[in-house]
Order: structure tokens, then C-alpha cells, then sequence
């Protein structure tokens, strides 16, 4: 299959990007990354990275070389959802009603992370849904309890494809979507970060713990080694609804929610 040029030098500005705002100004020296530096793609629109050897005498090293990615600040969740609505990175685009980046100002205290939108058993969607119809109700339901408007929040899913109800998301795909939510809490830089259900937990923690095992205490979310950003995991509101049992232990999570926030 051949290669589309223009969508993996759009992937690796955007890596850059996130590693820069991560902290990461350089990489290891490898006859790999020599070879790679070395190789010169035919032109297109897409801005490269530019990339710069040290200067003598840099503190670190003769075997290693320095990024500098061609823009100096994270890109701004305006950007971000631009690139969500022409990813083609999976084969879950093939399957795609709608993108969904995201819904909620700019600037958050909190960020929450679901999984993904399915559609309903018609295949319809209303406009405006991040979970689902009933989800974001509930939703609603579950901040106004810690008095928290969901105007005030940012909402997102790990999976950026509003999708029919008969697809089911794998592992490649959350792989694929992954990098999106990463930049997406680099722009926002919230207080603090829930995430509900399994898929985004483990998607945000890089932990395959069961979701049982993740709630109930307060995890750490590391932007670079002097940032870190509280996670608070939970259940999805798609689980309640099918499960009114675990309504009580999702609302001990929620007390532990409010009480970060304060």
C-alpha cells in the first residue's frame, strides 16, 4: 500500500508537537535516526519538522541531537479537532457518522473522558452528543450532584468516531485515537482529569488493571516530570444505566471528584 507523505509528516509535526509540550527536547543518536535524517521526501504542503544538530560543547552530548519542532506553542483544541475531522490514521474512518472532538471551553478545571459515541439501533444521532442521548443526561445528572455545570467541564472521547451500534472499537483504533486526547489535556491543562469506563481509564493511565481496581483513589496523569494532573476513574454512564447497582460506589467516586476539585 503505498504511503501517503502528507499524512505522515502531519502525524510527525503533531507527534513533535506533543513532545515538546511534554518536556522531550531530545532524542537518542541512532544509524536508524541518522538514516531517517538523511532521507528527503518528495515535496508537499505539509511543513516539515526542521531538525538541528547540537552545537559543540552542548551539555547533552555529542551522541545526541536536538528537535525543534517548527512551532513553539501545543496546538489549540480548535486545531486539534481540524485534524480529528480528516484523520484517516485506522480503518474506523471507513465506519465514521460523524467526528467528534470534543464539547467545552477552552479553558476547564476538569476534563472528562469517555470511550466512544455509537448511534442508536436506527443509526441516528442528534447533534451536539458526546456519550449518547440518555449518557449525557445522566451526565448532567451525576455533576449536578457535585454541583459541578456541565458548561464549565470539557467533554471527550478516547475514540474522536461517532460510529454505528454494531461496530465495536478495538485496541488499534484507541491506539490510533490516543494521541488526540493526549494533546487535547496539553491545551486544556485541567485541574483535574475523570475518566469513565474501562476503555478510558486505561487509555489515559496506560494501566490494564480492571476498572474495579482503578477507582476509588486518585491517580497521576504525567504531562512531563514537573507536571503531573490528577485522574479520578469511574464508571461510564452507559454502565449505569445498565447496572443501578453500582450507582452507589460510582457516587463515592464522585465525592472523591468534588473533593479534589475543592
Amino acid at each position: 500500500m503505498a504511503i501517503d507523505r502528507n499524512h505522515l509528516l502531519l502525524g510527525l509535526k503533531s507527534l513533535l508537537r506533543y513532545h515538546q509540550a511534554s518536556g522531550i527536547n531530545t532524542y537518542p543518536k541512532s544509524t536508524d535516526s541518522e538514516a531517517f535524517l538523511r532521507f528527503h521526501p518528495v515535496p508537499s504542503a505539509v511543513p516539515q519538522p526542521v531538525v538541528q544538530a547540537e552545537p559543540p560543547g552542548s551539555r547533552h552530548g555529542a551522541g545526541r541531537r536536538s528537535i525543534e519542532p517548527p512551532e513553539k506553542s501545543p496546538l489549540s483544541l480548535a486545531e486539534i479537532a481540524r485534524e480529528v475531522a480528516s484523520c484517516h490514521a485506522c480503518d474506523l474512518h471507513k465506519q465514521r457518522l460523524y467526528p467528534v472532538a470534543g464539547c467545552g471551553p477552552d479553558k476547564v478545571r476538569l476534563l472528562l473522558v469517555g470511550d466512544w459515541l455509537a448511534s442508536d439501533e436506527q443509526g441516528q444521532l442528534p447533534p451536539g452528543q458526546i456519550f449518547g442521548v440518555e449518557q449525557d443526561v445522566m451526565l448532567a445528572r451525576m455533576l449536578a450532584a457535585i454541583q459541578v455545570p456541565v458548561s464549565s467541564v470539557f467533554i471527550t472521547n478516547v475514540i474522536k468516531c461517532a460510529v454505528p451500534a454494531t461496530c465495536q472499537p478495538q485496541a488499534n483504533h484507541v491506539q490510533s485515537c490516543v494521541s488526540f486526547l493526549r494533546r487535547q489535556i496539553v491545551a486544556l491543562m485541567p485541574d483535574i482529569i475523570c475518566t469513565m469506563g474501562m476503555v478510558a481509564a486505561r487509555a489515559t493511565l496506560g494501566k490494564s488493571l480492571p476498572l474495579s481496581r482503578l477507582r476509588g483513589r486518585v491517580h497521576e496523569y504525567e504531562v512531563s516530570k514537573d507536571m503531573k494532573i490528577p485522574v479520578v476513574a469511574t464508571y461510564h454512564p452507559t454502565y449505569l444505566l445498565q447496572n443501578s447497582e453500582m450507582k452507589t460506589a460510582t457516587w463515592a467516586d464522585l465525592q472523591l471528584l468534588a473533593r479534589e476539585l475543592q
